[in-house]
């Protein structure tokens, strides 16, 4: 496939919002241009302008863009086969996202915040995050499985991402009563696609 005619992924050079789709890619082996911005000056100045919605990631195929993570998260999902069978299972695979979205955004500010208010973030993620978590786990039925069964879909990869930051961030902990989810998140990484693509990050 010719450069031009790949799609194009903008965002910046760090895994953020824009990894789980990156994993979709990696995992179902169809190429894209990983576009990364070199700094926030580049970004404001280059690529603000020509995001449909002035917010990062953004996507690019042919002549459309999409704006939004979670948006382009479940078309290339749904497209590329990692999304449900049936509108149904893609309303519950949507809703497992939201909810995975929405835990990034409560150790945003440990992971972003100052230092002075960091001792602080980390005391109401310890008291709120493993209670959320652990009705996630609860989806989790029987042994081999995904999040939403036998199949990998797109949730999982969001799931990868989050205990991968959350690992980085001294935040591993919030899993502890998460048997399922560990077990899920150890199965996405046992994917050989998956792995290949960090291999080449190194």
């Amino acid at each position: 496939m010719a450069t031009s005619d790949k799609p194009k992924l903008y965002y910046f050079d760090g895994r953020g919002r824009a990894e789980p789709i990156r994993l979709i890619f990696a995992c179902t082996g169809v190429e894209f241009e990983d576009i990364r911005f070199k700094g926030f000056e580049e970004w404001t100045n280059k690529y603000k302008p020509e995001s449909p919605l002035g917010t990062a990631p953004f996507y690019e195929e042919g002549d459309v863009k999409i704006g939004g993570s979670l948006g382009i998260l479940r078309y290339l999902g749904d497209k590329h086969g990692r999304g449900g069978a049936t509108p149904l299972e893609n309303a519950f695979l949507s809703s497992l996202s939201d909810a995975i979205y929405d835990y990034g955004k409560v150790i945003y500010p440990f992971v972003h915040g100052p230092e002075e208010k960091k001792e602080d973030a980390k005391k109401e993620i310890l008291a709120s995050l493993p209670a959320k978590l652990k009705f996630l786990n609860g989806n989790v039925k029987g042994e081999d499985t995904f999040l939403a069964g036998k199949q990998l879909t797109y949730p999982d990869l969001h799931l990868y991402v989050f205990h991968l930051e959350c690992q980085e961030a001294g935040l591993g902990e919030v899993f502890k009563d998460c048997p399922q989810l560990l077990k899920v998140v150890a199965r996405v990484g046992s994917c050989e696609k998956i792995k290949a693509y960090y291999e080449s990050k190194k």
